[in-house]
Formats: C-alpha cells, sequence, structure tokens
C-alpha cells in the first residue's frame, strides 16, 4: 500500500501532538472534537489549528491512514526538514547535524531512526549514507536535494 502523502503543516502538525506524547486513538479524539485551544498549547509556533482541523473533517480517511500507518511529506523545504529532524527526532542543529547552505551534513541517527526518516521524507531529498557504526547502531549521513537547481545566469 502506497503511503499517504499529506502537506508538510498538517505532517508537521501530527508530529508535534506524537512529540507531546498523544497516542493515535487520542489525536483522532483530538482532531474530531476541533479544540483549537487546546491544539494550539500542543504545537508551538504554528498560527492556527483551525486548518488542520477542517482539513481531517475534510478528509478522515486519508488522516486516519496517515495516522495509524505513516505518511509520507509531499515536499520539503530545507527549514521544513530541520523542523522535522528538531520534532520528530529531538534533534539539534550544531550538535546532531550541520547546514552546509546546500544541505544537512553530519546528521547522526540511530538504525530505526534512519528507517523512519527514510519512509517519511520527500522525494525532492536523498539520504546519503556518509558512515555506519554498527556496534553503536549509529549512521553519519548527508541530507541532500535529489535535483540540484542549475542557476545559470548569461
Amino acid at each position: 500500500m502506497e503511503k499517504v502523502k499529506l502537506a508538510l503543516n498538517y505532517a508537521l502538525m501530527l508530529e508535534m501532538m506524537k512529540a507531546k506524547g498523544f497516542n493515535n486513538p487520542t489525536i483522532v479524539a483530538l482532531l474530531n472534537e476541533g479544540n483549537e485551544e487546546l491544539l494550539e498549547s500542543i504545537g508551538e509556533g504554528i498560527p492556527s489549528w483551525k486548518s488542520m482541523v477542517d482539513y481531517y473533517h475534510g478528509n478522515k480517511q486519508k488522516c486516519h491512514q496517515a495516522i495509524k500507518s505513516g505518511y509520507e511529506f509531499s515536499f520539503l523545504t530545507k527549514g521544513a526538514l530541520k523542523s522535522l529532524l528538531a520534532i520528530k527526532f529531538g534533534m539539534k542543529e550544531g550538535e546532531d547535524f550541520v547546514d552546509n547552505g546546500e544541505f544537512l551534513d553530519t546528521v547522526k541517527m540511530p538504525a530505526d531512526n534512519l528507517q523512519t526518516l527514510r519512509n517519511m521524507i520527500a522525494k525532492n531529498w536523498t539520504v546519503v549514507l556518509q558512515e555506519e557504526d554498527k556496534d553503536q547502531d549509529m549512521y553519519q549521513l548527508k541530507i541532500e536535494l535529489t535535483y540540484k537547481p542549475n542557476f545559470k545566469l548569461n
């Protein structure tokens, strides 16, 4: 079964709920209820949860599948990728990865997180294995754009 594709804002909102410890049935109940005040207390920096509640009510089957079975981002900017690493995996720029301008470098994570990332990352990014420490179950990665822009000005 193909993974559901979610827009960046909806996927990050789900990840914020999961990061706060809410399980799948609780997430569904919160979205069904649509208590925006409660939801806003969950999502730091999210301007409005009304769009998520409206999206959920208009796309319940898709949302249930995404919550239960996972999803793939339809597209990620570099900033959103960094937010995903922070929200989903608790990673910090400068400690767990380096922003090299064009790509994220020296991204360190265990195998289970690597598999999760590979399953959900948008197709516009490619995860490149740099180093592997099987004894520590840690991997060092580079995450780069799949299709690099070619800006040739004449």
